[in-house]
């Protein structure tokens, strides 16, 4: 599964993509990096689709993985919750086991197969260390790095 340049995500999509990534969050208690992030995206993604719905209606809706099962189908749409959640679950600076648990429930409903998580995972934890790069304190960035392969 590969991410294309053309994938596009209906309002749909990206309103079940925040609230998938309101459980990941919710699996070891909301955090404010969390809850910023995740609001920002939203709004950002409410503002360009003229969406109706707030932030805190969409999270007030329970999460249903099913829904989602059925509207995910293809590789690129997958790949695009899966990237979120777990950018979202890195939001604090811990991927604990409780998400972790979380986003490896989600690839299974996917049927992402473990290998294609793998992958995800990593290129996820590449893309945070280039942001990163940039930091002039060596050592604490290699703490991060740490943290981050962990």
């Amino acid at each position: 599964m590969t991410a294309t340049p053309m994938t596009t995500l209906e309002l749909h999509h990206l309103q079940a993509i925040v609230r998938a990534m309101h459980d990941i969050a919710l699996a070891d208690g909301v955090h404010d990096a969390e809850r910023v992030m995740l609001r920002g995206f939203y709004e950002s993604c409410q503002r360009d689709a003229a969406a109706l719905a707030s932030f805190d209606d969409l999270v007030a809706m329970p999460f249903d993985l099913a829904a989602v099962v059925e509207d995910f189908r293809l590789p690129a749409q997958k790949l695009a919750l899966l990237h979120s959640c777990l950018l979202l679950a890195h939001a604090d600076g811990d991927y604990s086991a409780a998400e972790r648990s979380k986003v490896q429930a989600f690839a299974d409903a996917l049927n992402v197969p473990a290998d294609e998580l793998r992958r995800i995972e990593e290129g996820v934890t590449d893309y945070l260390l280039q942001q990163i790069s940039r930091i002039s304190n060596t050592d604490a960035l290699q703490e991060v790095a740490k943290e981050l392969q962990g």
